[in-house]
Protein backbone atom coordinates (compact mmCIF):
# COMPACT_ATOMS: atom_id res chain seq x y z
CA UNK A 1 0.00 0.00 0.00
CA UNK A 2 1.66 3.50 -1.13
CA UNK A 3 2.03 5.71 1.90
CA UNK A 4 -0.06 8.93 2.15
CA UNK A 5 0.81 12.54 1.24
CA UNK A 6 -1.00 13.82 3.71
CA UNK A 7 -0.64 12.02 7.23
CA UNK A 8 -4.14 11.36 9.07
CA UNK A 9 -4.57 10.54 12.53
CA UNK A 10 -7.34 7.80 12.98
CA UNK A 11 -10.36 8.36 15.30
CA UNK A 12 -12.63 5.95 16.08
CA UNK A 13 -12.30 1.82 16.16
CA UNK A 14 -14.88 -1.12 15.60
CA UNK A 15 -15.88 -1.12 19.21
CA UNK A 16 -16.27 2.15 19.77
CA UNK A 17 -18.94 2.56 16.57
CA UNK A 18 -20.35 -0.64 18.11
CA UNK A 19 -21.23 1.16 21.26
CA UNK A 20 -23.28 3.85 19.11
CA UNK A 21 -25.01 1.61 16.36
CA UNK A 22 -26.38 -0.47 19.56
CA UNK A 23 -27.60 2.91 21.19
CA UNK A 24 -28.93 3.86 17.41
CA UNK A 25 -30.87 0.65 17.12
CA UNK A 26 -32.36 0.56 20.68
CA UNK A 27 -32.83 3.95 21.74
CA UNK A 28 -32.95 5.93 18.41
CA UNK A 29 -31.21 9.32 17.24
CA UNK A 30 -31.37 10.56 21.18
CA UNK A 31 -29.71 7.48 22.16
CA UNK A 32 -26.97 8.09 19.76
CA UNK A 33 -26.94 11.83 20.10
CA UNK A 34 -26.74 11.29 24.12
CA UNK A 35 -23.82 8.97 23.75
CA UNK A 36 -22.10 11.77 22.01
CA UNK A 37 -22.05 14.19 24.42
CA UNK A 38 -19.79 12.03 26.52
CA UNK A 39 -17.50 11.14 24.00
CA UNK A 40 -17.18 14.44 22.73
CA UNK A 41 -15.88 15.34 25.98
CA UNK A 42 -13.16 13.07 26.17
CA UNK A 43 -11.93 14.35 22.79
CA UNK A 44 -12.20 17.59 23.96
CA UNK A 45 -9.85 16.36 27.36
CA UNK A 46 -7.46 14.05 25.62
CA UNK A 47 -7.50 15.25 21.88
CA UNK A 48 -4.79 17.91 21.70
CA UNK A 49 -4.64 17.98 17.84
CA UNK A 50 -8.13 17.79 17.67
CA UNK A 51 -8.53 20.55 19.75
CA UNK A 52 -5.75 22.97 18.26
CA UNK A 53 -6.95 22.51 14.63
CA UNK A 54 -10.44 23.39 15.64
CA UNK A 55 -9.48 26.68 17.66
CA UNK A 56 -7.54 28.31 14.61
CA UNK A 57 -11.87 28.53 13.26
CA UNK A 58 -12.67 29.51 16.87
CA UNK A 59 -9.87 32.01 17.12
CA UNK A 60 -11.23 34.09 14.47
CA UNK A 61 -15.36 33.20 14.20
CA UNK A 62 -15.35 34.86 18.10
CA UNK A 63 -12.86 36.97 18.42
CA UNK A 64 -13.92 38.01 21.57
CA UNK A 65 -14.23 34.99 23.72
CA UNK A 66 -11.94 33.76 26.27
CA UNK A 67 -10.14 30.73 26.90
CA UNK A 68 -12.83 28.80 28.51
CA UNK A 69 -15.54 30.13 26.39
CA UNK A 70 -13.59 28.86 23.42
CA UNK A 71 -13.85 25.54 24.56
CA UNK A 72 -17.45 25.30 24.68
CA UNK A 73 -17.51 26.38 21.34
CA UNK A 74 -14.92 23.72 20.39
CA UNK A 75 -17.22 21.22 21.78
CA UNK A 76 -20.48 22.19 20.53
CA UNK A 77 -18.49 21.77 17.26
CA UNK A 78 -17.59 18.39 17.98
CA UNK A 79 -20.79 17.70 18.97
CA UNK A 80 -22.13 18.93 15.67
CA UNK A 81 -19.71 17.24 13.98
CA UNK A 82 -20.42 13.58 15.48
CA UNK A 83 -24.26 13.88 14.96
CA UNK A 84 -23.75 14.33 11.24
CA UNK A 85 -21.29 11.39 10.84
CA UNK A 86 -24.43 9.45 12.85
CA UNK A 87 -26.97 10.98 10.10
CA UNK A 88 -24.54 9.69 7.68
CA UNK A 89 -25.07 6.14 8.71
CA UNK A 90 -28.49 6.04 10.12
CA UNK A 91 -28.96 7.31 6.23
CA UNK A 92 -27.33 4.14 5.34
CA UNK A 93 -29.64 1.75 7.12
CA UNK A 94 -32.75 3.85 6.13
CA UNK A 95 -33.15 5.89 3.53
CA UNK A 96 -36.07 7.53 3.51
CA UNK A 97 -35.17 8.29 7.51
CA UNK A 98 -34.44 12.52 6.56
CA UNK A 99 -36.32 15.19 5.06
CA UNK A 100 -35.08 17.63 2.50
CA UNK A 101 -36.02 21.34 1.67
CA UNK A 102 -34.28 22.98 -1.18
CA UNK A 103 -32.97 26.92 -1.20
CA UNK A 104 -33.78 28.16 -5.09
CA UNK A 105 -32.88 24.96 -6.72
CA UNK A 106 -35.32 25.53 -10.26
CA UNK A 107 -32.26 27.26 -12.45
CA UNK A 108 -30.02 25.49 -10.59
CA UNK A 109 -31.08 21.52 -11.48
CA UNK A 110 -31.83 22.78 -14.91
CA UNK A 111 -28.25 23.85 -15.58
CA UNK A 112 -27.72 20.59 -13.95
CA UNK A 113 -29.64 18.48 -16.04
CA UNK A 114 -29.18 20.12 -19.45
CA UNK A 115 -25.21 20.24 -18.93
CA UNK A 116 -23.67 17.17 -21.30
CA UNK A 117 -20.18 18.09 -20.73
CA UNK A 118 -20.38 17.72 -16.22
CA UNK A 119 -20.69 19.93 -13.43
CA UNK A 120 -18.37 20.42 -10.69
CA UNK A 121 -19.94 20.01 -7.27
CA UNK A 122 -18.00 21.83 -5.04
CA UNK A 123 -18.22 20.32 -1.74
CA UNK A 124 -16.84 21.96 1.56
CA UNK A 125 -16.33 21.01 5.51
CA UNK A 126 -19.67 23.20 6.12
CA UNK A 127 -22.45 21.23 6.92
CA UNK A 128 -23.52 17.60 5.87
CA UNK A 129 -22.64 17.74 2.26
CA UNK A 130 -22.89 13.68 2.22
CA UNK A 131 -26.69 13.11 3.49
CA UNK A 132 -27.64 15.97 0.77
CA UNK A 133 -25.93 14.22 -2.13
CA UNK A 134 -27.65 11.32 -1.46
CA UNK A 135 -30.66 12.57 -2.91
CA UNK A 136 -29.43 13.60 -5.55
CA UNK A 137 -31.04 10.78 -7.88
CA UNK A 138 -33.25 13.52 -9.93
CA UNK A 139 -30.27 14.93 -11.89
CA UNK A 140 -29.95 12.12 -13.77
CA UNK A 141 -26.01 12.21 -13.82
CA UNK A 142 -23.19 9.56 -12.31
CA UNK A 143 -21.21 10.72 -9.56
CA UNK A 144 -17.24 11.27 -8.78
CA UNK A 145 -16.02 11.98 -5.26
CA UNK A 146 -12.43 13.48 -5.45
CA UNK A 147 -11.47 12.23 -1.83
CA UNK A 148 -8.42 10.17 -0.15
CA UNK A 149 -10.25 6.65 0.54
CA UNK A 150 -10.79 5.99 4.18
CA UNK A 151 -7.98 4.59 5.70
CA UNK A 152 -9.86 3.71 9.15
CA UNK A 153 -11.33 0.64 8.23
CA UNK A 154 -13.84 0.73 11.35
CA UNK A 155 -14.85 4.21 9.94
CA UNK A 156 -15.25 3.19 6.24
CA UNK A 157 -17.78 0.45 6.96
CA UNK A 158 -19.48 2.58 9.63
CA UNK A 159 -20.35 4.88 6.68
CA UNK A 160 -20.56 2.88 3.91
CA UNK A 161 -18.19 5.58 1.97
CA UNK A 162 -18.21 5.30 -2.22
CA UNK A 163 -21.67 3.88 -1.92
CA UNK A 164 -25.06 5.77 -3.13
CA UNK A 165 -28.32 3.95 -1.92
CA UNK A 166 -27.66 0.94 -4.89
CA UNK A 167 -25.66 2.26 -7.06
CA UNK A 168 -21.80 3.01 -6.38
CA UNK A 169 -20.18 6.11 -6.16
CA UNK A 170 -16.33 6.38 -8.14
CA UNK A 171 -13.81 7.79 -6.30
CA UNK A 172 -11.31 9.74 -7.31
CA UNK A 173 -7.57 9.86 -5.25
CA UNK A 174 -5.85 13.29 -5.26
CA UNK A 175 -2.91 11.43 -4.36
CA UNK A 176 -3.02 9.59 -7.20
CA UNK A 177 -1.22 10.34 -11.08
CA UNK A 178 -0.95 14.35 -11.80
CA UNK A 179 -4.02 14.53 -8.53
CA UNK A 180 -6.63 13.01 -10.14
CA UNK A 181 -6.91 15.65 -12.56
CA UNK A 182 -6.94 13.54 -16.16
CA UNK A 183 -9.75 11.48 -14.05
CA UNK A 184 -11.75 14.71 -13.32
CA UNK A 185 -11.38 15.85 -16.60
CA UNK A 186 -12.64 12.85 -18.05
CA UNK A 187 -15.28 12.37 -16.21
CA UNK A 188 -16.65 16.01 -17.02
CA UNK A 189 -16.12 15.47 -20.39
CA UNK A 190 -18.58 12.04 -19.94
CA UNK A 191 -21.62 14.46 -18.52
CA UNK A 192 -20.64 13.31 -15.03
CA UNK A 193 -20.80 14.99 -11.41
CA UNK A 194 -17.63 15.27 -9.93
CA UNK A 195 -17.91 16.38 -6.24
CA UNK A 196 -14.62 18.37 -5.31
CA UNK A 197 -14.21 19.97 -1.56
CA UNK A 198 -13.05 23.67 -2.31
CA UNK A 199 -11.29 23.96 0.86
CA UNK A 200 -8.88 21.30 0.73
CA UNK A 201 -5.90 21.57 -1.57
CA UNK A 202 -4.79 18.26 -2.21
CA UNK A 203 -2.31 19.31 -4.17
CA UNK A 204 -3.62 22.21 -5.93
CA UNK A 205 -1.80 25.49 -5.41
CA UNK A 206 -3.82 28.10 -3.13
CA UNK A 207 -4.66 31.54 -3.38
CA UNK A 208 -4.58 34.55 -0.75
CA UNK A 209 -8.40 35.69 -0.16
CA UNK A 210 -9.67 37.24 2.91
CA UNK A 211 -11.66 34.32 5.03
CA UNK A 212 -13.09 35.49 8.70
CA UNK A 213 -11.49 39.21 8.51
CA UNK A 214 -8.09 37.56 8.48
CA UNK A 215 -6.50 36.65 5.20
CA UNK A 216 -6.69 32.85 4.31
CA UNK A 217 -5.23 30.41 1.68
CA UNK A 218 -7.83 28.19 -0.33
CA UNK A 219 -7.08 25.99 -3.80
CA UNK A 220 -8.39 27.27 -6.79
CA UNK A 221 -8.23 23.88 -8.84
CA UNK A 222 -11.62 23.26 -8.56
CA UNK A 223 -12.45 26.44 -10.87
CA UNK A 224 -9.12 25.73 -13.35
CA UNK A 225 -10.52 22.03 -13.67
CA UNK A 226 -14.04 23.48 -14.29
CA UNK A 227 -12.81 26.23 -16.34
CA UNK A 228 -10.74 24.04 -18.86
CA UNK A 229 -13.57 21.55 -19.14
CA UNK A 230 -16.15 24.28 -19.65
CA UNK A 231 -18.10 23.17 -16.97
CA UNK A 232 -20.38 25.00 -14.45
CA UNK A 233 -19.45 24.90 -10.67
CA UNK A 234 -22.39 24.69 -7.98
CA UNK A 235 -21.47 25.06 -4.86
CA UNK A 236 -23.61 22.36 -2.27
CA UNK A 237 -24.31 23.98 0.98
CA UNK A 238 -26.42 21.87 3.83
CA UNK A 239 -27.75 22.92 6.89
CA UNK A 240 -29.55 21.09 9.88
CA UNK A 241 -32.83 22.25 11.06
CA UNK A 242 -34.37 19.63 13.24
CA UNK A 243 -33.34 16.46 14.34
CA UNK A 244 -35.12 14.56 10.99
CA UNK A 245 -34.62 17.28 8.48
CA UNK A 246 -32.23 19.35 6.11
CA UNK A 247 -32.09 22.16 4.12
CA UNK A 248 -30.05 22.30 1.25
CA UNK A 249 -28.72 25.07 -1.09
CA UNK A 250 -27.54 24.99 -4.14
CA UNK A 251 -28.06 28.00 -5.02
CA UNK A 252 -24.69 29.44 -6.06
CA UNK A 253 -23.23 29.06 -9.18
CA UNK A 254 -20.64 29.99 -11.50
CA UNK A 255 -19.39 29.65 -14.66
CA UNK A 256 -15.37 29.84 -14.62
CA UNK A 257 -13.17 30.68 -17.68
CA UNK A 258 -9.71 32.28 -17.98
CA UNK A 259 -7.92 33.13 -21.19
CA UNK A 260 -4.72 31.14 -21.58
CA UNK A 261 -2.56 34.09 -22.29
CA UNK A 262 -3.25 35.56 -19.21
CA UNK A 263 -1.95 34.38 -15.87
CA UNK A 264 -4.69 31.46 -14.96
CA UNK A 265 -4.19 31.88 -11.11
CA UNK A 266 -5.16 35.73 -11.13
CA UNK A 267 -8.28 35.17 -13.33
CA UNK A 268 -9.48 32.43 -10.99
CA UNK A 269 -9.32 34.39 -8.04
CA UNK A 270 -12.65 36.04 -8.67
CA UNK A 271 -14.74 32.53 -8.31
CA UNK A 272 -12.13 31.87 -5.57
CA UNK A 273 -13.39 34.85 -3.54
CA UNK A 274 -17.13 34.32 -4.14
CA UNK A 275 -16.85 31.21 -3.11
CA UNK A 276 -15.27 31.92 0.24
CA UNK A 277 -17.68 35.05 0.86
CA UNK A 278 -20.52 32.02 0.31
CA UNK A 279 -18.45 29.78 3.18
CA UNK A 280 -18.19 33.18 5.47
CA UNK A 281 -21.94 33.56 5.12
CA UNK A 282 -22.78 30.48 6.18
CA UNK A 283 -20.54 30.08 9.31
CA UNK A 284 -21.81 33.53 10.47
CA UNK A 285 -25.25 31.68 10.46
CA UNK A 286 -24.59 28.48 11.44
CA UNK A 287 -20.69 28.66 13.27
CA UNK A 288 -21.03 24.95 15.15
CA UNK A 289 -21.46 23.66 11.70
CA UNK A 290 -17.90 24.70 10.16
CA UNK A 291 -15.57 21.74 10.30
CA UNK A 292 -12.96 22.56 8.91
CA UNK A 293 -10.11 21.33 11.00
CA UNK A 294 -7.01 22.87 8.90
CA UNK A 295 -5.21 25.97 9.81
CA UNK A 296 -6.58 27.52 6.01
CA UNK A 297 -4.82 30.75 7.82
CA UNK A 298 -1.09 29.06 6.96
CA UNK A 299 0.07 29.29 3.47
CA UNK A 300 2.34 26.53 4.32
CA UNK A 301 -0.52 24.43 5.61
CA UNK A 302 -3.34 25.83 3.04
CA UNK A 303 -1.17 24.81 0.33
Amino acid sequence: MKSRKIKVKRRGNFLGIWFFKLMLRAFGLSGAYLLLEVVSIHYLLFDREAVSTCLNYIEKRFPQSGALTNYWHINRIFVNQGRQLIDRYTITQYPGYFEYDEINTKETIQVLQESKKGVVLLTSHVGNWQVALRQTEYLKKDICIVMRPEDNPAVREFLKIGEQENKPVEIIDPEGYFGGVIEMMQALKKGKLVCIMGDRGYGFDTLEVLFLGTPAYFPYGAFYVAAAASSPVVALLTHKISKRKYIADISNIWYPTYNSEKNKKEQLKKWVKEYVNVLEAFTEKHPYECFLHQDVWSQEKGT
